[in-house]
């Protein structure tokens, strides 16, 4: 009974947020990512997933915690950002939001909705061994 009403909380607080937000063009967002590192946390708890530095509007380099870089190329598609990351099958897409000051993303469909937020933007790079060809 506890599980379900912190869910049924989660699920409210994520909701408000969403709705105090406004989906943005991810051209917006790559404007403001490309040649940043930025760190993304699960939102609303703030665990920290990974770290990704945008190298090119098509190039990106990720980095989770205890793991190596992964390389994916970038596209943006029906409104989305996607990443095909050289160590996955298929594309993750993400739907940008903004609240004027903060980043977010949802997953879409097919699956669970996930959100997570850009919670900091530096100019440090990540020091990933250089991709062949890039």
């Amino acid at each position: 009974m506890k599980a379900r009403i912190l869910l049924t909380l989660a699920l409210a607080v994520t909701a408000a947020v969403a709705v105090a937000q406004e989906k943005i063009a991810p051209e917006v967002f790559l404007d403001a990512a490309v040649g940043r590192t930025l760190t993304f946390a699960l939102f609303p708890s703030g665990e920290v997933v990974g770290v990704e530095e945008f190298l090119r509007r098509d190039l990106s380099v990720w980095r989770e915690a205890g793991r190596g870089c992964v390389y994916g190329d970038v596209s943006v598609e029906d409104g989305q950002i996607c990443f095909q990351y050289d160590d996955e099958d298929l594309p993750i897409c993400w739907v940008p939001f903004s609240d004027g000051e903060r980043f977010f993303f949802a997953t879409g469909a097919p699956g669970p909705v996930e959100m997570q937020e850009v919670v900091a933007i530096t100019d440090k790079t990540l020091d990933c061994p250089v991709k062949p060809g890039v």
